[in-house]
């Protein structure tokens, strides 16, 4: 009994550590359109899905917090059904997956780098000047 009580305290103390990190926030940078505004809008673009947006999504590989985070709160799916699905669409020449960074910082230097991309990072990630916030 003294074993769970010990685990319950510990993970009473290490929770809000992670909740402040389970969100994401899209990052874009938009030159001269709108953005998606709507979760399935998202996940669309991100799925190589056709849009009325010509935005080009960047990811990050895995594994990453923040991949892992978006994968569920926006693509729905899980990590190996992802890659599933894109190895599909390769195979098939139907669609190409989104660029991939090692990093966060990778990512928002290549989408304030590259007019309308944009890209998902841990919503305590400061925003560069030059970018925008279109979903947290």
């Amino acid at each position: 009994m003294k074993i769970h009580t010990l685990l319950f305290a510990i993970l009473v103390s290490v929770a809000p550590s992670f909740a402040r990190c389970e969100e994401v926030m899209i990052i874009a940078n938009l030159q001269g359109q709108d953005a998606p505004i709507e979760k399935w809008q998202i996940r669309d673009i991100f799925m190589g899905n056709p849009s009325d947006w010509s935005i080009e999504p960047v990811g990050l590989r895995p594994p990453n917090t923040a991949r892992t985070i978006f994968n569920t709160n926006f693509i729905a799916l899980t990590e190996s059904r992802i890659q599933g699905y894109w190895a599909q669409m390769r195979f098939s020449g139907r669609k190409t997956q989104p660029k991939e960074f090692g990093s966060q910082e990778e990512a928002l230097t290549y989408v304030l780098n590259n007019k309308n991309s944009m890209t998902y990072v841990l919503s305590t990630t400061e925003v560069p000047d030059g970018l925008v916030v279109i979903f947290q």
